[in-house]
């Protein structure tokens, strides 16, 4: 039988996307049971679901370092992809852009 831990605040699910690329989904709850335990996001129809196949972490973070996290994944993935130079010139100075933060 499962029991249902309500997560404190900070923890999110980071999924990466091929098509849409990086997204960050709030845990809402910890689904506990023999099995282990599972993170539970709300899907777009309000049901409290396990966040998708594509889920590459779960992590407890500020918002902000949650959106960096996510973007360097989607920079990690766009750098495999490269070709060019100038593409990897790019994803450098986005990288420097996302680590500097608003304002820097």
């Amino acid at each position: 039988m499962s029991e249902y831990v309500k997560a404190d605040a900070g923890w999110v699910a980071i999924e990466s996307d091929p098509e849409f690329g990086a997204k960050v989904h709030r845990v809402r709850f910890f689904e506990v049971d023999d099995k282990g335990v599972r993170p539970l996001v709300k899907d777009a129809n309000g049901v409290m679901v396990q966040p998708g196949h594509r889920t590459s972490d779960v992590i407890r973070a500020s918002g902000l370092d949650a959106i960096r996290i996510a973007a360097l994944r989607e920079l990690i993935r766009l750098a495999g992809r490269a070709t060019t130079e100038r593409q990897m010139d790019g994803i450098a100075e986005a990288q420097a852009l996302i680590m500097r933060g608003p304002g820097g």
